[in-house]
């Protein structure tokens, strides 16, 4: 579609003038000779660029670009005036002008600034989808600020516009398919279809013929040719949830996909070429799985070209009111429940919870909450028992890099708190654990040492 550009000009020389010169750019030209004229143009057509004349009678250009801004805000207006209008000009650009051309006009000038014009126009118009889309999937939990979650957010817009493959790792409930339906939904195959394919759903043995389809006579039952999710994602992107689940010999098959682009489906000989975009998800640790010859190395290596780990929500707890809101917003509406919010005590137990489900868990308690709310927030009562009984102490245990301690404490418990929290969080790793606290391994064990609760002291251990 070729860009609009509207021309007022109450002098109709350069009026058309200025339409044919931008008619040689391939634009489409409207053109009005008085500001009035324009701004019924203007109020009827999608307009991108509006070049006027500064100085005209009955109406200025000034008038109409406030006018225009009122009318139609993403019009980007560029003013032509003469010398002596200069201070004028610059004061509409405060205005919102995008630029001004004085007079007598240059072509290339003019031609510049309306290109400029439509480039800046274009970005904003895009900035703005791509916030719609986002928001729309905040709706279903992919939201939020914590920097672990804004750095995975960040790399999947990085990777969207790109076909490389996308391994998303995380713990279940983290938002992985919404992920992958950013990722598709961001990238220039969004108008074709999204086909997600959750491994540990389907058996063993119909999930090969639900990836590649199969021909009629293929096994009993096959009573005529299927296509498989390959094809049906063809031109756009096939979402395989849980792969680690995947068995031996479907890996195999999927390997040669990635490989050669290429299904067989069962009982076919023809190959049959697909145009697929791969995102693959997985709550294991595939190279783990790799070692334990659970998983195919070759197979790993192919989809961990982009991989994007989603932070649980423990480790994002500053996202709890984030989400807690956009969740009960549209819980509200699903069950007709006229909720202004959460109460706040209701909320310092969400925040407290250390939500092992993660963001699914969250939507869930949410939803119970909702229906079981009989005032107009959610009170602390409506909430499940586990969450309800969250302990603030539970909760700075769950946050990363947060620790809860009472005045008081004595400086010997403290150390050891930090040091204990410090193993929780290296899963017991001694020698990370001193190199994030900045002191020797014998100092842990000193310190552990002569820690009442006794479990983190190494057995037998003879430090000093």
């Amino acid at each position: 579609m070729a860009s609009l550009v509207l021309i007022v000009d109450d002098e109709p020389s350069n009026l058309d003038s200025l339409a044919r010169t931008f008619r040689k750019e391939g634009w489409e030209v409207l053109q009005a000779a008085s500001a009035r004229d324009g701004l019924d143009l203007l109020r009827r057509h999608r307009v991108q660029v509006l070049v006027t004349d500064l100085m005209m009678p009955e109406m200025s250009g000034e008038e109409l670009l406030r006018a225009a801004r009122a009318v139609s805000p993403e019009t980007e207006v560029i003013l032509m005036t003469a010398y002596g209008t200069v201070e004028t000009a610059v004061s509409a650009m405060k205005e919102g002008a995008y630029d001004f051309i004085t007079k007598p006009v240059k072509r290339h000038a003019i031609v510049k600034s309306v290109r400029q014009a439509l480039e800046r126009g274009n970005l904003v118009a895009e900035n703005r989808a791509l916030r719609a889309q986002l928001a729309n999937l905040g709706q279903g939990g992919l939201v939020g600020g914590a920097p672990t979650f804004r750095a995975a957010v960040d790399a999947l817009r990085q990777a969207s516009p790109t076909s490389a493959t996308v391994l998303l790792t995380g713990e279940s409930g983290t938002g992985k398919e919404l992920a992958a339906r950013l990722l598709h939904d961001l990238s220039p195959r969004a108008s074709a279809p999204f086909v997600p394919v959750h491994c540990a759903a389907i058996p063993e043995s119909i999930l090969e013929s639900e990836l590649f389809g199969y021909e009629k006579g293929a096994f009993t039952g096959a009573t005529g040719r299927k296509e498989g999710r390959f094809e049906r994602a063809h031109g756009g992107t096939l979402f395989l949830d849980e792969v680690g689940e995947m068995a031996p010999a479907v890996q195999v098959k999927l390997l040669r996909v990635l490989q050669d682009g290429v299904v067989e489906r069962l009982g076919g000989t023809q190959p049959v070429q697909v145009d697929v975009r791969l995102v693959a998800a997985t709550n294991k640790d595939l190279a783990a799985e790799v070692k334990a010859g659970r998983f195919r190395e070759d197979l790993y290596y192919r989809l961990d070209v982009v991989a994007v780990r989603l932070p649980p929500l423990r480790e994002r707890r500053e996202d709890v009111p984030l989400l807690a809101s956009a969740f009960l917003k549209r819980l509200a509406e699903k069950h007709q429940k006229p909720l202004s919010g959460l109460a706040p005590a209701a909320l310092a137990a969400l925040e407290r919870y250390d939500w092992p489900g993660n963001v699914r868990e969250l939507e869930h308690a949410l939803e119970r909450a909702v229906v079981l709310s009989r005032g107009s927030a959610v009170e602390l009562g409506d909430l499940p028992e586990a969450v309800r009984g969250a302990s603030p102490a539970a909760a700075a245990a769950g946050a990363a890099g947060a620790i809860s301690i009472p005045l008081g404490t004595p400086m010997e418990e403290v150390e050891r708190l930090v040091i204990r929290e410090t193993l929780r969080h290296t899963r017991g790793d001694k020698g990370l654990a001193a190199q994030i606290l900045g002191i020797a391994a014998r100092t842990i064990y000193r310190k552990l040492d002569r820690d009442p609760e006794g479990k983190l002291v190494e057995p037998g251990s003879d430090e000093p």
